[in-house]
């Protein structure tokens, strides 16, 4: 069994949550308490219930569009994209300068995209998989170098 191998049988599961940090779970109540200043010149009540039911609207949202990222029983998952880990050829880190780029002029419009802007370092995903017309996945996460060791590089 070579390194590589021994290194992938060693990582069984790895996961990991997109979510905001707490700067941008304070712009979203923010921005949704900020609804509440719409009808706040008619009715100071109306204002008050518009504001909760927006900061609880905005929030669900967020956490129910958060990715998570998840390798469990070789099988590796980015957002609503699964695929055998076995496919994976190469796993690159990015460090924000290359994220930036990787997701500005070097994307080719055919990528997997699973990013957000409040994550600022990812990985590029290449797969063996003749099939797939995608060439890699560009995935946001704040610990690249672990899913490098975990998926191999």
């Amino acid at each position: 069994m070579s390194s590589d191998q021994q290194q992938k049988a060693k990582v069984k599961r790895l996961e990991e949550s997109l979510s905001p940090s707490p700067a941008m779970w304070f712009v979203f109540v923010l921005l949704g308490a900020s609804f509440g200043l719409i009808p706040g010149p008619i009715n100071t009540t109306v204002a008050l219930v518009t504001s909760v039911l927006c900061v609880v609207l905005t929030v669900g949202l967020v956490v129910g569009f958060t990715p998570r990222l998840s390798l469990a029983k070789g099988v590796f998952a980015a957002g609503r994209a699964k695929v055998p880990a076995s496919l994976v050829a190469k796993v690159e880190p990015l460090d924000a300068a290359q994220m930036r780029a990787a997701h500005g002029v070097d994307l080719d419009a055919r990528a997997y995209l699973c990013t957000r802007a409040w994550v600022r370092t990812g990985i590029r995903v290449t797969l063996d998989d003749p099939a797939d017309p995608t060439p890699y996945w560009l995935i946001s996460t704040r610990r690249p170098q672990e899913w490098v060791r975990a998926l191999g590089s």
